[in-house]
């Protein structure tokens, strides 16, 4: 039985960093290196540069220690970079539900093109936990290797080439454009609405904004989670 239960985790292992590599490749590498084994043998040595590409085993200690060896992903190492260590004071505050945060970012993505969009903190935090490569890679991105760049899952995400808008509705938020208020989320937990332009205008204390070396132009939106009574 505990052979069965090795051997299960084993491919599930492989299986989640064959996708963790699939992440780097881009479609011209399938056009040219049909063969997926020789494409992943040379992922690392075509990452961007500034990029690092985790080992099997380095990645297995991030996405397979035992359960309460590393809760938090800022525990794997953090950058230093002024996003991410406003972030690293949020993640606990998030994943307890101590206060709800919407990260701004505005940068360029892995093809070059401008992309701007708005990311549940704490939704992602979690999305990578259990989903792993289909969320925000958060253990590369505190630790460095990995920018944070917004993508169609977010709550809002603009690709300003071609001028396309994306919304979702997260766990925490709903998405209201609002004509005379501009672009709001109201907190599904208790009812607040986070209006972004009031934020900026206001210079409200929960709003701040970061520009990063590595991540772009950024803010950060906290909301305080009121404890319905």
């Amino acid at each position: 039985m505990e052979d069965s239960q090795g051997k299960n985790t084993a491919s599930r292992g492989h299986r989640a960093y064959d996708q963790y590599l699939n992440s780097f490749i881009k479609l011209e590498d399938k056009r040219y290196l049909p063969n997926d084994n020789v494409i992943h043998q040379l992922v690392p040595l075509r990452a961007a540069m500034g990029t690092v590409v985790m080992t099997p085993t380095q990645f297995h200690e991030v996405h397979f220690s035992p359960l309460g060896t590393c809760f938090y992903f800022s525990e794997h190492g953090v950058a230093n970079d002024p996003l991410m260590m406003a972030l690293v004071e949020r993640e606990k505050l998030n994943v307890t539900k101590t206060i709800s945060t919407i990260v701004f970012v505005s940068t360029r993505d892995a093809k070059g093109f401008n992309v701007s969009g708005y990311i549940d903190f704490e939704q992602s935090l979690r999305r990578f936990k259990t989903a792993g490569s289909k969320s925000h890679p958060w253990a590369d991105i505190f630790a460095g290797r990995r920018r944070l760049e917004p993508n169609h899952q977010d709550l809002s995400f603009i690709t300003w080439s071609n001028g396309r808008v994306y919304s979702n509705d997260s766990d925490n938020y709903k998405v209201i454009p609002d004509a005379v208020k501009g672009l709001c989320f109201s907190h599904k937990g208790d009812g607040s609405m986070l209006c972004i332009e009031k934020y900026i205008t206001e210079e409200h204390p929960l709003c701040k904004f970061i520009e990063s070396p590595k991540h772009g132009s950024t803010v950060i939106y906290d909301h305080q989670i009121r404890r319905k009574m």
